[in-house]
């Protein structure tokens, strides 16, 4: 069963609280999965509950993967075994003194968890309270022997149910292309994506229909060059060169060298037409994503 202290009071309320939670649980998993149809009328629903969110409340979902020694264990298997409930109990440790509502899905859990004001007064409180548990779960799952890793991605704040869907859909935004983008690191928050956080990511089709897109990115996959790589890093840099070359670890004649192989190829627009820089940007970043999902 899932934790949920939102709307829930301390032990003297424990038997209606235990009710309240279950009917907060259902409509939370309805409000994470509804269709534009239903959203205003399940928000209207949650409210008359008496769920009460606090003044800045976050999604975040945390992925379980299974290493080798649970990968022979079928999807099944691994959704009812023993590593499941161990883990619903960790979560419940962890969180037991957090306002929170946390719903099991397949391999991942989501967590609602909310925040006074004065923890959020500066993002590092609040990024430091959510490392802290994550930290305290990584300890619990070492020590249980679990053979699993876990990663998880951390919405922007809402202060109104009707924003739990949205921060819902950031959080998976931010686990996903956290994953791909900041390698090494296992806790990602939608605030800190920067211009990832921008992407609506299409398919590599789609994106290859422009035709100066396409032009570097086939020279480079004939070529095995890196074209896409030093464009990249020069629109992170503003078009400066020595910076440009420090970010991908080359000589700064070898980016002017690439350069004019993307001028040569794309036109010069690419590089100089302020208005398409942008465009060009997100368009880069977004096949980076791709490939490197691929």
């Amino acid at each position: 069963m899932a934790l949920g202290n939102y709307g829930v009071g301390n032990e003297e309320a424990a038997g209606r609280g235990k009710l309240r939670e279950s009917l907060n649980y259902e409509l939370f998993c309805k409000l994470l999965n509804h269709t534009d149809d239903f959203g205003e009328l399940l928000v209207n629903r949650f409210e008359k509950t008496g769920f009460n969110l606090l003044d800045r409340n976050f999604i975040a979902i945390f992925e379980i993967k299974f290493d080798d020694s649970c990968k022979t264990l079928s999807k099944n298997e691994r959704n009812n075994n023993d590593v499941k409930k161990k883990l619903n109990n960790i979560f419940r440790k962890n969180l037991k003194d957090r306002s929170s509502l946390l719903v099991p899905k397949d391999n991942e859990w989501v967590l609602l968890i909310g925040f006074s004001e004065d923890e959020c007064a500066k993002d590092v409180l609040y990024k430091k309270a959510f490392q802290e548990i994550f930290d305290h779960l990584i300890v619990e799952i070492n020590n249980m022997n679990l053979n699993t890793s876990l990663s998880a991605g951390v919405s922007s704040s809402t202060k109104n149910i009707a924003g739990i869907k949205k921060a819902y859909m950031e959080a998976g935004i931010a686990k996903e292309i956290g994953k791909r983008v900041r390698s090494g690191e296992n806790i990602f928050f939608y605030e800190d994506l920067g211009i990832y956080k921008f992407l609506s990511i299409p398919d590599k089709d789609e994106i290859l229909k422009d035709k100066r897109i396409r032009s570097i990115y086939e020279y480079d996959k004939k070529n095995n060059a890196s074209l896409i790589d030093t464009l990249d890093a020069f629109m992170d840099t503003n078009g400066r060169i020595k910076d440009t070359a420090k970010k991908i670890f080359t000589h700064p004649n070898t980016v002017k060298y690439r350069l004019n192989k993307i001028k040569e190829l794309a036109g010069e627009e690419i590089l100089k037409n302020d208005n398409k820089r942008l465009y060009y940007h997100i368009m880069v970043k977004a096949l980076k994503l791709i490939l490197k999902k691929a």
